[in-house]
């Protein structure tokens, strides 16, 4: 087949360095594998480094090309900038479809964006196409949380054209995935549907790299954390649904503990005040963003995960979740629902209510007597590798799409 993925906001496999692939990035791979002609459209904005790619086409692997579109970037993640951004990007992608020599036998887009994922699905109702949206964030319902008291009927009001194409996207894919059963659910209200193709797919994540065997020495000795240390990360974006000061306070709780050593990674540049604060705990150690092999180093080396997630944050089983589990990890979030019910039901974490310094804790404190063990860590990554390894989801995910393209193109050869 010939496959076109619209998503943007990932790291891909030309970015420098040796980015983690995310969702979009791992099935690419996948379908490109599976011998599938795979296009990628992303944007020339770069979300996680704040830089500009060229734009281009580029082709890193057989059987795949990554189309690079065009679009401005913004500072802020909640900001007007952004959505400029963001229908700067469906309006590129709109003029590259129809300009397209090929028209592809199946288009998989991500929502969000609203504007690419409405822009996609309409696209392939023009042509006569099968459309599959996965449903990866609550867009663009989580926006008005974070808007005042006052002021959220306003801005409920101000995002209603990008309810708009979240409503028209999800009523007139072929297919909708969620990656939880919550996703879904949301996804076909929106559309108001319950179609037989729609599915559940987790996001997984790959086997866990191996860093270079001298990685992690040199991870300690640049941080100056002890040998017989145990490491509390962080890895991710420094964004509005994390609540990192919570970590804060948590670390400075734990201050008098020599043994525990939090290692807080991601964009600290969003938020000069509190990583001035981190500093001044000696019990913390801030680092940028990690490539792949830093990532492997730190991962391997720490004890846990946290996922410390505002009260209002929308997310129900972030790919975070499975990166630890990768690893190992025993984590502490303070994610309820979904994300709560796997890592209880799997005893691969706890749920620390959002907002408690106090429990997040002793939550850390308990689970470093009690979770810390080679038997129990080999435990965790059973679980992962059973459930959510990629190369299993993403082949079962391709399979999925496979019988979406056959059953749309049955149903228009029978249709009058």
């Amino acid at each position: 087949m010939k496959v076109w993925l619209v998503r943007d906001l990932e790291p891909t496999q030309i970015d420098e360095g040796n980015p983690r692939l995310l969702r979009a990035g791992m099935l690419s791979n996948a379908l490109a594998q599976r011998g599938h002609e795979t296009t990628w459209f992303t944007s020339s904005f770069n979300h996680y480094s704040r830089k500009q790619r060229p734009v281009g086409r580029y082709e890193p692997a057989p059987n795949l090309t990554i189309e690079v579109l065009s679009a401005p970037g913004y500072s802020k993640n909640i900001s007007l900038k952004r959505i400029l951004h963001n229908h700067r990007f469906g309006v590129m992608f709109r003029q590259a479809a129809m300009a397209a020599v090929e028209r592809p036998d199946v288009i998989i887009a991500d929502l969000p964006t609203t504007e690419a994922a409405s822009e996609a699905v309409a696209f392939g109702r023009q042509a006569c196409i099968p459309t599959i949206v996965t449903i990866r964030d609550l867009w663009p319902d989580f926006f008005a949380d974070f808007a005042p008291e006052l002021l959220k009927p306003v801005a409920r009001l101000g995002l209603w054209p990008l309810d708009r194409q979240a409503r028209f996207a999800c009523r007139h894919a072929t297919a909708l995935i969620g990656i939880s059963q919550g996703y879904l659910a949301w996804g076909q209200k929106k559309g108001g549907r319950a179609d037989p193709l729609d599915r559940i797919f987790y996001l997984g994540y790959p086997r866990p790299s191996i860093a270079p065997i001298e990685e992690p020495d040199r991870l300690f000795a640049e941080l100056d954390i002890p040998a017989n240390a145990h490491i509390i990360s962080f890895v991710g974006s420094w964004g509005a649904t994390y609540d990192l000061s919570l970590v804060l306070e948590a670390a400075r709780r734990l201050q008098a503990n020599p043994k525990l050593v939090f290692v807080v990674a991601g964009d600290q540049g969003r938020d000069p005040a509190l990583a001035k604060e981190f500093r001044r705990l000696s019990n913390v150690r801030l680092m940028g963003w990690l490539d792949r092999h830093q990532v492997s180093a730190l991962l391997s080396s720490s004890s846990i995960g946290l996922l410390p997630y505002t009260a209002n944050a929308p997310q129900g089983l972030p790919n975070k979740i499975f990166e630890y589990m990768a690893y190992g990890l025993y984590q502490v979030a303070t994610l309820p629902g979904e994300a709560r019910q796997l890592l209880e039901e799997t005893q691969t974490g706890a749920y620390a209510q959002a907002g408690s310094s106090a429990e997040l804790a002793r939550l850390i404190s308990l689970a470093v007597e009690q979770q810390t063990t080679d038997e129990q860590r080999s435990a965790r990554q059973a679980v992962f590798e059973q459930h959510f390894e990629a190369n299993n989801l993403y082949d079962a995910f391709i399979d999925h799409t496979e019988a979406v393209v056959d059953h749309f193109r049955r149903k228009n050869q029978t249709s009058p």
